[in-house]
């Protein structure tokens, strides 16, 4: 006998995700984690030219760091409990980075 809860679904209950809430995923981690890594690429570039860097090594570095942090971004946004936060975190902690290396260019001599 099947209580309220149970849709007689192999996995004790559980739903599938639905389609948009997959479609969130996958953008999140497709565009979102792009831009992360895009806004660490640029603003540790910037930073790295401000702290003595030549600008051809400072961007070598922190072109290789987000190189790093793609894909780690990207299966991190699978793995968040909830998508709204892998969209806050990578969506807008890419904006910041983003926002952040136009700052250090304007003020950076």
């Amino acid at each position: 006998m099947k209580t309220a809860g149970q849709t007689g679904r192999p996995g004790g209950g559980k739903t599938e995700p639905s389609r948009l809430r997959m479609a969130a995923r996958v953008t999140a981690a497709v565009f979102g984690a792009y831009g992360f890594a895009w806004g660490l690429a640029a603003s540790g570039a910037e930073l790295g030219a401000m702290a003595g860097l030549a600008p051809a090594e400072a961007v070598t570095a922190s072109s290789l760091l987000a190189l790093v942090v793609l894909p780690v971004a990207s299966l991190w946004a699978f793995a968040v409990p909830r998508v709204t936060v892998g969209w806050a975190v990578l969506g807008g902690g890419g904006l910041l980075l983003i926002a952040a290396s136009q700052f250090v260019g304007m003020v950076a001599p």
